[in-house]
């Protein structure tokens, strides 16, 4: 049972408190046993559902610290992106335009379609050619995008990084502190 439990929760000491509760629940329920399968099938379970309920709880707590340690109106991280990353996505979806454009009809009708969530058979029928080419296409048109924006984005600037929010605690403590 030990080597089962110890195995999910990677952990010598969980694991043993892990195991101890396991063969508490089997002593405690061994009644219940019905025999349908072995016995040491049954106790399999039990172990498996034991690690499972610990991993659980341990999420669980986790959760609960993450939110107990965030002051009450303290700095947090603003979820949304800022404006210089707004700027960069707005200038690669650009670039991404400009290069479709200089692809050929053949291969840019290939990529508006998949992008308009055509299935594979519906764009080959629609263009008159065969799946195969519409995937060789549609391939082919994302090795290109790929390897452009990604020589692209290698001459950009990082972005940013994490901003707090605005009129939040820390920030006009910073602020009067200052004046």
């Amino acid at each position: 049972m030990y080597a089962v439990i110890r195995r999910i929760l990677r952990n010598d000491d969980a694991a043993s408190d892990a195991t101890q509760d396991a063969l508490l629940l089997v002593h405690r329920h061994r009644g219940q046993f019905r025999g349908d399968s072995a016995f040491r099938t049954w106790l399999y379970r039990v172990a498996v559902t034991t690690a499972l309920g610990v991993l659980r709880k341990a999420a669980r707590s986790r959760e609960q610290l993450v939110t107990d340690d965030l002051p009450l109106g303290g700095a947090l991280e603003d979820p949304g992106p800022s404006p210089e990353d707004e700027v960069a996505a707005r200038e690669l979806a650009e670039h991404a335009a400009s290069e479709l454009a200089t692809l050929g009809e053949i291969y840019r009708g290939v990529f508006e379609l998949k992008a308009g969530e055509w299935a594979e058979r519906e764009i080959a029928d629609e263009l008159g050619i065969s799946i195969a080419n519409v995937k060789i296409r549609s391939h082919r048109v994302r090795q290109h995008l790929r390897s452009t924006l990604d020589a692209w984005t290698l001459t950009r600037p990082a972005p940013a990084a994490p901003r707090a929010r605005r009129g939040s605690r820390a920030d006009t403590t910073a602020t009067s502190r200052a004046s």
